[in-house]
């Protein structure tokens, strides 16, 4: 049976392209491509020529039926790949794989270049157990939202964002979560790649001081710090049945209400509540 081939292309550096790669490229019948253009670029490095169609957000639920009847009416084997990294990591994908799925048809990985993992694994934090979010929410209010639930939730977190939104991102982090470390590596693979550790408060001051702050994608892990959350406090007793609990140690109502000041009931709430027993048992 025909397959469908989830294959990673590179993050930035056209090196980091795997030989199972160019050879599952050029061997399929057909490239699903998020942007054929970019995709275009790729293959000429690798002298791949193999058709392409596009495969992106805009028409992935148009052209999700056209691909499967490429595989399963024609018998073709087709590749789908993202501008970067690996598909349906916040790329398109996932409708894809998931209908493959759905027909039975045989949906095969062919690993390599992920953001994620990239960045993790420079980032000295130990990444045993973490979350991926993605892109955050724009607006202000939501975005400050999300970072408080994440920071309840898990310990470390892995987002992308771009570079007009990345200032906006570390200055809501300092200012809701100061204590939240943070590792942010810029430009991945390429010439000029860059990684900054520390408070979000000092990587806002380098993020300002670099006048190419602007350029290329972002990948950051956001390790929070963990959470006190306050033990509730225990519920307290009613002055009138503190009363009686002393007494029935064999004090006196009068000897009762001094122990129940002392212990830091107001002299008034200790005489009302003598009062309410006198009312309730002597009445």
């Amino acid at each position: 049976m025909a397959s469908l081939y989830v294959v990673a292309t590179p993050i930035g550096n056209l090196r980091d392209m795997t030989p199972r790669a160019v050879e599952t490229l050029k061997n399929v019948a057909l490239i699903a491509a998020e942007d054929t253009r970019v995709t275009a670029k790729l293959a000429r490095h690798f002298g791949i020529l193999t058709p392409m169609t596009s495969y992106h957000r805009h028409n992935e639920q148009d052209k999700t039926p056209y691909i499967l009847a490429k595989i399963t009416d024609e018998g073709l084997d087709v590749a789908l790949v993202s501008d970067a990294g690996t598909p349906g990591i916040s790329d398109p994908g996932h409708r894809l794989t998931a209908a493959c799925r759905d027909k039975g048809i045989p949906v095969i990985a062919i690993p390599g270049a992920s953001a994620v993992t990239a960045v993790l694994s420079v980032s000295g934090m130990a990444a045993t157990e973490f979350a991926f979010y993605g892109f955050l929410p724009r607006e202000k209010k939501a975005l400050r939202g999300k970072l408080t639930q994440m920071s309840r939730g898990i310990s470390i977190a892995v987002v992308y964002e771009s570079p007009h939104r990345i200032v906006a991102l570390i200055e809501t982090l300092h200012a809701l979560l100061p204590d939240t470390m943070v590792s942010l590596s810029h430009e991945l693979t390429k010439l000029h790649e860059t990684t900054l550790y520390g408070t979000a408060g000092s990587i806002l001051e380098q993020i300002k001081q670099n006048i190419k702050a602007d350029k290329g994608e972002y990948c950051a892990i956001l390790q929070f710090k963990p959470q006190v959350i306050p033990k509730e406090k225990a519920p307290c007793n009613p002055p009138e049945a503190e009363l009686v609990k002393t007494m029935l140690g064999g004090l006196s109502l009068r000897e009762a209400q001094v122990k129940l000041i002392e212990a830091g009931v107001s002299k008034n709430a200790a005489y009302r509540a003598g009062l309410r027993l006198k009312e309730l048992f002597l009445s």
